[in-house]
Parts: structure tokens; C-alpha cells; sequence
């Protein structure tokens, strides 16, 4: 038996990874995984991280949870994006274990 969560990816510059996931904690997520993103390619185009300095570089921040923590995250849209550059989607997921989202 699965059940029903949402999952939210976040791409962010590396220097912002820490307020996006104390935003997802104030808003209730029980957890999330931070990913570096190796390379990219979208409208500024191609993007590669790996500078010594760091400045440069993205992370993917990865949080699956239930509908209403979620719709706390679209509700904190301005604060999560204002004019920053960032990547935000939210998807339908299935997880096997309920009691841990």
C-alpha cells in the first residue's frame, strides 16, 4: 500500500540553501535532502558549478510531504522566490511509509 504525498524540488543558489530549508522547517516539513547540482543548462544558460570560490554554484533541496505543507510553500511564495533566481515545482508522489512524511 502507497500513499499519497507532494514532493517539492527547489533549485537555489548554494549561498541561499540554508534560508529555503529553515523556510521548509518554519513551514512545517519533517525533513529534506540537499543536493549540489553539477551542471545546468536554462535561460541565462549554461551553468556549471565546481568554482573554487562556490559563488557560482546550486544546490537541489528535495522535501516530500503532505498536501497542506505544501500549500504552505505555494502560500510562501514571495518569501521563498521574491526576485531571486530559483526553480520551484511540486509533483504528486507516493511513499511507502506514511508515518515518516
Amino acid at each position: 500500500m502507497t500513499h499519497q504525498r507532494k514532493r517539492i524540488e527547489i533549485v537555489v543558489e548554494a549561498v541561499r540553501a540554508a534560508e529555503v530549508t529553515d523556510l521548509l522547517d518554519r513551514l512545517g516539513a519533517t525533513g529534506w535532502t540537499q543536493l549540489p547540482v553539477l551542471a545546468g543548462r536554462g535561460r541565462q544558460g549554461v551553468r556549471r558549478g565546481g568554482d573554487l570560490s562556490g559563488v557560482l554554484d546550486n544546490v537541489v533541496i528535495i522535501c516530500i510531504c503532505g498536501a497542506a505543507v505544501a500549500e504552505r510553500v505555494i502560500e510562501a511564495r514571495e518569501e521563498l522566490l521574491g526576485a531571486r533566481p530559483a526553480i520551484v515545482n511540486i509533483t504528486d508522489c507516493q511513499v511507502l511509509r506514511a508515518e515518516h512524511f
